[in-house]
């Protein structure tokens, strides 16, 4: 028996709703590499403005990086109470460091999660490349947020949700965040992070 052959009609209807698939799915690539779309429904949280350094205190930040270690950061006392606000000096700066990246992920809302390690003081912390898609007009630097993650991305292996070994060293530079939650591998035990960063050089490994 003979298969029941679409009418023209019909053809053309599949035809125009794949072209216009096709359409959206192009413009929604472009708003991707241009980083200027709306933030996406996983970005939030009460932490969320600091994280992506669009909080209302961002001007009070100092963009010019001060060079420190994992070993003076980790020395730092945390606010009493972490608030959606820059309390402390630690938060007020970018920090420069040069270390060694051990792994990293890619969490649920599309960070970059980097374990920096300090070979001279055996010293492990975490820092976070933010999702360009949660970057809207008002992140300051955000051309620099994205380029640091677009200098991980195109020299290293492409990111998962677990765990990767690495051992690249890189510099990097970022704004200070205390972190409420210290259960994240690799985490200071005062919750110290930088995040977001807003410079990353991959100084050797990942084909440098």
């Amino acid at each position: 028996m003979l298969a029941h052959r679409p009418s023209r009609a019909r053809l053309a209807l599949a035809i125009a709703l794949l072209a216009a698939g096709a359409l959206s799915a192009t413009a929604a690539c472009s708003r991707a590499a241009s980083g200027r779309e709306h933030p996406g429904s996983w970005c939030g949280g009460s932490l969320w403005r600091l994280m992506t350094l669009s909080d209302s205190d961002r001007a009070e930040v100092t963009l010019h990086g001060a060079p420190t270690t994992i070993s003076e950061i980790a020395k730092l006392a945390p606010p009493e109470r972490i608030a959606a606000a820059r309390t402390t000096p630690f938060q007020r700066h970018v920090w420069k460091l040069h270390a060694v990246i051990d792994r990293y992920r890619i969490a649920s809302n599309g960070e970059l999660v980097l374990i920096l390690f300090s070979i001279p003081t055996g010293q492990y912390m975490d820092v976070y490349l933010p999702n360009p898609r949660c970057l809207g007009e008002r992140a300051r630097d955000r051309t620099g947020m994205i380029a640091a993650r677009h200098e991980f991305t195109s020299h290293c292996d492409s990111v998962t949700a677990a765990w990767q070994l690495l051992g690249t060293t890189v510099d990097v530079a970022g704004v200070g965040f205390w972190n409420p939650s210290k259960r994240t591998r690799g985490a200071l035990k005062n919750g110290a992070e930088l995040r977001p960063l807003t410079n990353l050089r991959v100084v050797s490994g990942c084909g440098i």
